[in-house]
């Protein structure tokens, strides 16, 4: 029988080291999700089916580094963020990313360049593509909600690993730039 014992405790503590041990921590809290590497909201934050020239060089590595903090903080959005989050998950389809790559594009410009005219050209040009900033920007404003969380207990965050891959350095209580929609109305 004691081998039966050892042999399960060996097991849970692979299956903790498996999951990436901190990101299955912070899941296993009540209330919260637990998600996994192929869940729609870790592929959105991890740019899976956007065009590569959105994306940092060397994203593998990156994205291999914030692993623990993408997975923990997406199981965490879910709960805290839901309606934020399936907002932006509404516009994202691995397969076809739709409006989203010509908004995260726009920022990055925006970010790097200071230049804003891409995003709102963007804005201006495409059906819908006002209704997705502001979807995005309550994902981004989720995101910053998790990266206080975790900056508070010194952790890793999907913010830190969302910024240096796409280059929209919005950090923790930055705001995306308002902008208007084609009748005038603020974002």
């Amino acid at each position: 029988m004691g081998r039966k014992i050892r042999a399960a405790k060996a097991s849970i503590v692979a299956a903790f080291l498996a999951a990436g041990g901190s990101a299955a921590a912070k899941a296993a809290n009540p209330g919260s999700v637990q998600v996994n590497w192929g869940d729609q909201l870790v592929r959105f934050i991890k740019l899976d089916g956007l065009p590569d020239y959105i994306k940092a060089t060397d994203s593998a590595a990156l994205t291999n580094f914030y692993k623990d903090a993408i997975v923990g903080d997406a199981s965490e959005m879910y709960v805290k963020y839901g309606q934020k989050v399936y907002d932006v998950l509404s516009y994202y389809n691995k397969a076809n990313a739709g409006l989203l790559p010509g908004i995260i594009s726009g920022l990055e410009q925006f970010y790097k360049e200071k230049n804003l005219e891409p995003l709102l050209e963007y804005i201006k040009d495409t059906p819908g593509a006002m209704d997705a900033y502001i979807k995005f920007d309550g994902f981004v404003q989720a995101l910053q909600g998790e990266a206080r969380d975790d900056a508070a207990k010194g952790q890793s965050s999907a913010l830190d690993y969302y910024m240096k891959l796409t280059g929209i350095d919005v950090g923790i209580e930055g705001e995306l730039p308002a902008v208007q929609s084609t009748d005038g109305s603020p974002s």
